[in-house]
């Protein structure tokens, strides 16, 4: 007849230590809890239900009870998330007495303390978690399982006092077993201590202090047998599935940190990530991890156009529903990252692509040894967190720099001014070009002086690099006639983050 029986941990935590084993010294702990330990509970229950209930106290009874939990086979279903919790080490006052011993001048009558350690596992205790004991014997009979039962209700905590507990016998499905007893030793086994199927009730009973235990690694009546743990699943983040959304061109993504990205370096953060998209969605597209935009086949590469913003010669798309990736700043620190595209919503694959890209860590810093110091966390939001003003639709006069606007063309010649290409000159011509009524009559208002920031570079291309930066970037106030609506992107690297512009507060669109 096989019983199972269910072990649950409240508090998530088995506190206990093998038999005569020294805390400080356990490499193994007790997981799985000893049939050993379960026989001893069981007894001492019974004796706590034949007084509230003013049965019998036969010891034929017991002896019936012993024989058959000795007699039988164990295994066991061990919950593959549990783990071995590091051990709590306190100070418990002992003896009453002098502290020093001596009696010095010093001295004073107070409780000694000794160092003790608690080892515990930590066990999860929902839905199949926990301990599942497959008890197997001959000797069990509905009498018996009956006692078995009133014995169990009685059991509160399994191992010291810390660790509570409920034990009850299930009748329903269980899980199959994961973790087996044996007389042989294996590599990875643990000792496990079992009663023989010959020990009596006198040594079951026995208090650990007893004078014929004292020196004993395995008391009268027990023996060791081997278990082998089943593996632990690989420790990592479950990730989240995520359905496709339809008609999508905005994805947006919290930007969590250790270090703040430097505005200036803002480039270099969505450079980074749009590398990643790109081979992430060639990995989905080929199936093959080695394959990059160069070695794609040219229909590949026609299929990610709008992806990477190139047609499959290498030349730049002319127009400018291509995908961009832009950085959202509130009081000059990044705190979003966004995905758009003004044209076509991005596809499914696209989509996957994205968020695969953003579960991993991404650098803002340049590129060696110490990058990965400097890495930024992209936690996904979904389509209930509201766009960024300018994504919204709503229009306004007043329009102001979220990141540094950079000129597309260098508005200085030897040092003066290129009145054709001044910054007011340049912004008016692309707004222009981007389909902004009105253009030819906006006003630029410089809001302070220019700053160093990174730009774009495609490969390939020499560059002169400075030790301060790349190219001057400014604050840019733009005033329309009418209302416009955006969103508004303009410059240099405008698809990599800079130039991004928002509608202002309206108090300052009288201006």
């Amino acid at each position: 007849m096989e019983l199972v029986l269910r072990q649950e941990f409240p508090l998530g935590r088995f506190h206990a230590t093998r038999w005569r084993v020294n805390p400080f010294d356990d490499p193994y702990g007790e997981w799985p809890p000893s049939p050993w330990r379960l026989v001893r509970a069981v007894v001492a229950r019974w004796y706590q239900w034949t007084r509230e209930h003013r049965v019998d106290p036969s010891r034929q009874g017991l002896d019936s009870l012993v024989r058959a939990l000795c007699t039988s086979g164990y295994r066991f279903h061990l919950s593959p998330y549990a783990r071995e919790g590091r051990p709590v080490r306190q100070y418990l006052p002992v003896e009453y007495g002098w502290n020093p011993k001596a009696k010095k001048k010093s001295a004073m009558r107070t409780y000694g303390t000794s160092l003790a350690q608690d080892n515990y596992w930590c066990v999860p205790g929902a839905g199949a978690a926990g301990v599942w004991w497959f008890i197997d014997g001959s000797d069990w009979n509905e009498t018996l399982t009956e006692v078995l039962d009133r014995c169990l209700e009685r059991v509160t905590y399994f191992g010291r006092a810390e660790a509570f507990t409920r034990i009850r016998r299930i009748s329903g499905t269980a899980p199959e077993p994961n973790c087996r007893l044996s007389d042989a030793r294996v590599s990875g086994s643990v000792p496990v201590l079992v009663p023989n199927k010959d020990a009596t009730t006198t040594e079951i009973e026995r208090v650990t202090d007893h004078p014929e235990l004292i020196g004993r690694s395995v008391p009268p009546g027990a023996s060791t047998m081997y278990a082998v743990r089943p593996a632990p699943p690989p420790a990592r983040e479950p990730s989240a599935i995520r359905a496709i959304r339809r008609d999508c061109n905005l994805m947006q993504f919290a930007i969590g940190w250790n270090v703040a990205p430097e505005i200036r370096f803002l480039v270099r953060l969505t450079g980074c990530f749009r590398g990643a998209v790109i081979r992430d969605l060639l990995l989905i597209r080929t199936g093959d991890p080695r394959t990059s935009w160069s070695r794609a086949q040219r229909s590949i590469r026609d299929r990610i156009a709008d992806m990477v913003g190139k047609d499959a010669t290498g030349k730049p798309l002319a127009s400018h529903n291509h995908t961009e990736f832009l950085a959202w700043c509130e009081e000059s620190t990044p705190t979003r990252l966004l995905v758009w595209r003004d044209g076509r919503p991005f596809d499914g694959d696209e989509q996957t692509a994205v968020l695969r890209a953003a579960s991993r860590q991404v650098s803002w810093a340049a590129g060696g040894s110490d990058a990965e110091q400097w890495n930024v966390r992209l936690v996904p939001l979904d389509s209930a967190v509201q766009a960024p003003p300018g994504f919204d639709g709503t229009a306004s006069r007043c329009w102001e720099s979220v990141t540094p606007y950079v000129p597309a063309r260098h508005n200085l010649r030897g040092g003066k001014p290129r009145p054709r290409e001044s910054v007011g000159a340049q912004i008016r011509r692309e707004l222009a070009l981007r389909g902004f009524e009105g253009a030819d009559q906006v006003e630029v208002e410089p809001i302070n002086e220019a700053a160093w920031v990174a730009v774009h570079v495609p490969r390939g291309e020499a560059v002169e690099r400075t030790s301060v930066g790349d190219r001057r970037g400014y604050r840019i106030r733009l005033v329309f006639r009418e209302p416009v609506k955006g969103p508004i992107r303009l410059g240099h690297s405008a698809s990599f983050g800079l130039g991004l512009f928002r509608p202002v507060v309206p108090e300052w669109s009288s201006r």
